[in-house]
């Protein structure tokens, strides 16, 4: 490879980064008040114990872990959906200079914003049918994981440092990339492990 083809791949690569950056942090703040804001908002209405904010908070984190799955393996490997199409850009650009461009999950605040609205919904209205206050704290759980996960995959495609205990992770996703219908949570695999799709096919 040519010094001008070096240069002209670092370029690319630093373009991708800016951008990659760029729409993870806009990510980052629609994801914290898509869910921080109705949190606010509900446990001013129906104000919850500490202890229904913590409960919420563990359910919120597992029913993140679980929609992340769901997602992950029904919608984003769906072939010929929007969707799948969209994910297999991520899929393709894996070691190319552009790969920091399509790492964010979300894609744009739009589409956390919509992952927002598809789970807070729900959440919200049973919480309130039933008086269960904890829609808060799963609200802020949701928001905890997006934050989460965001970071993880950035850091593992990025070959950046993961936390203490979680040096596992970047294997774990890599052998999705490798094995596709395979390992569909990215760094904490719950319900892989509980659905068993962990394992090699």
């Amino acid at each position: 490879m040519s010094t001008r083809d070096i240069l002209m791949q670092a370029g690319i690569r630093a373009q991708a980064l800016s951008y990659g950056r760029h729409i993870k942090k806009m990510n980052a703040i629609m994801a914290v008040a898509s869910g921080s804001i109705p949190a606010i908002l509900i446990a001013f209405l129906y104000p919850p114990t500490p202890a229904r904010w913590l409960v919420g908070f563990l359910i919120g984190m597992v029913w993140a872990n679980g929609f992340e799955y769901a997602y992950h393996r029904f919608l984003l490997h769906k072939p010929g959906t929007l969707f799948a199409r969209n994910h297999l850009v991520h899929h393709a650009s894996v070691g190319t200079p552009t790969e920091a461009e399509d790492l964010n999950l979300g894609g744009s605040p739009l589409w956390i914003l919509l992952l927002f609205v598809a789970n807070g919904v729900p959440t919200i209205a049973l919480d309130v049918l039933f008086r269960l206050k904890i829609a808060p704290g799963m609200l802020l759980g949701f928001v905890v994981y997006v934050l989460l996960v965001e970071e993880m995959h950035w850091r593992i495609h990025l070959a950046k440092p993961l936390p203490p205990g979680l040096a596992f992770a970047r294997n774990h996703h890599f052998i999705h990339h490798d094995q596709p219908n395979s390992r569909y949570n990215i760094f904490f695999p719950l319900f892989d492990s509980v659905i068993g799709s962990e394992r090699k096919p």
